[in-house]
């Protein structure tokens, strides 16, 4: 469902890291957490089965703080959906290779930061001359400066009083990531990276990474952990990353000629073997989308653009593949239609399209 935007200035005052910190039992700076509510009455405690003691969580194992020239790591199975906090650390490479509820960054310098599937938001702010490679429903920094950011987020990313901001498409990966984002609920068709909005336009920068500059360029030499094996011989060269897909975006530089093919939910297996095919034919990939159709509406759209209805389309997400270059209509047009996918030729009627469904 929809994950509303918390309002900027209220996620977390910067003079309540106490409380921010908070997991359970005592906080980061040594005070007691919220203590758990006890039961509104006698009566109700006696139709209560007894509460099963949960293992306690320490807060210090979901925080990063004042740390200085490390390599820090947290493997697959050790945050388990948890908040987690990076505060005030400098020259650190830092790998949060989990799944994660939400992640507060806070003044950092010169930080390589991955983070796994966040199923809220990220929040960066003051943090400066740091590389970030981040999976997420919600992405905002504030007060940042020269950072950049290799993103896969399922809402617009928000910049705000912030310059020399530079973002690319996720094109990370590592054991474990697929069933993280299916826990998660992130798709890996459903990025909209390059959509930023700017709340200080006048006074704010950012910009668009070139296509060629990889996540794994900017991360390596990728530190010594077992969690990182064959993850650079995997990447290297460019190559594309086995599960989710890189995209050019809103670059200037993407093709003016388009082609949208949309792949009905049954046969999402197809969209990565398109994706394959286009690539095989050097037709680049400009965006994909997965969202719910009405029967309404699809029919209004795909007859516009001279296309047949499948009433397939409407049931489950159905996923969009935008393709673009010279010749790419003609190139994947028997791919197409040898799946029966219904395809559009006309980039200005099928734009209402690329951000359908996105959150935020």
């Amino acid at each position: 469902g929809r994950v509303g935007f918390r309002t900027m200035g209220c996620l977390f005052s910067k003079e309540d890291k106490g409380s921010r910190y908070a997991v359970g039992g005592e906080t980061e700076d040594g005070g007691d957490a919220a203590p758990a509510r006890s039961q509104s009455s006698s009566k109700s405690e006696a139709k209560t089965e007894p509460l099963v003691a949960k293992p306690k969580l320490d807060p210090k194992d979901f925080i990063y703080m004042k740390r200085t020239g490390e390599k820090l790591v947290k493997a697959p199975g050790t945050v388990n959906g948890q908040q987690f906090v990076i505060d005030r650390c400098e020259d650190c490479e830092i790998y949060i290779m989990d799944e994660c509820d939400s992640l507060m960054i806070d003044d950092c310098v010169r930080c390589k930061i991955v983070v796994g599937p966040t199923t809220g938001s990220i929040f960066v702010r003051d943090c400066s001359d740091c590389t970030c490679v981040f999976m997420c429903r919600q992405y905002r920094c504030r007060d940042c400066k020269d950072i950049d950011t290799h993103l896969h987020v399922t809402t617009r990313p928000i910049i705000e009083t912030s310059t020399n901001m530079r973002f690319g498409c996720w094109d990370f990966h590592y054991e474990g990531l697929e069933a993280q984002m299916r826990s998660a609920g992130i798709s890996e068709w459903q990025n909209f990276w390059s959509h930023i909005y700017n709340f200080n336009p006048d006074d704010a920068t950012w910009s668009l990474m070139p296509p060629e500059r990889t996540a794994l360029a900017a991360l390596e030499p990728l530190p010594d952990f077992s969690e990182l094996k064959g993850v650079a011989e995997a990447l290297a060269d460019g190559a594309r990353p086995p599960l989710c897909v890189r995209t050019l975006g809103e670059r200037d530089s993407a093709p003016k000629e388009g082609c949208l093919i949309l792949v009905p939910a049954c046969d999402a297996h197809m969209a990565r073997e398109i994706c394959d095919m286009a690539h095989a034919a050097k037709v680049s990939l400009v965006r994909t989308n997965r969202c719910q159709l009405t029967e309404a509406w699809a029919v209004s759209f795909l007859e516009a653009g001279g296309a047949a209805f499948h009433a397939e389309l409407c049931k489950g997400k159905a996923i969009g593949l935008e393709f673009g270059g010279e010749g790419c209509a003609d190139a994947m047009r028997g791919v197409a239609s040898s799946g029966g996918f219904p395809m559009l030729e006309n980039p200005d009627q099928y734009a209402e399209w690329r951000y359908m469904g996105v959150e935020g």
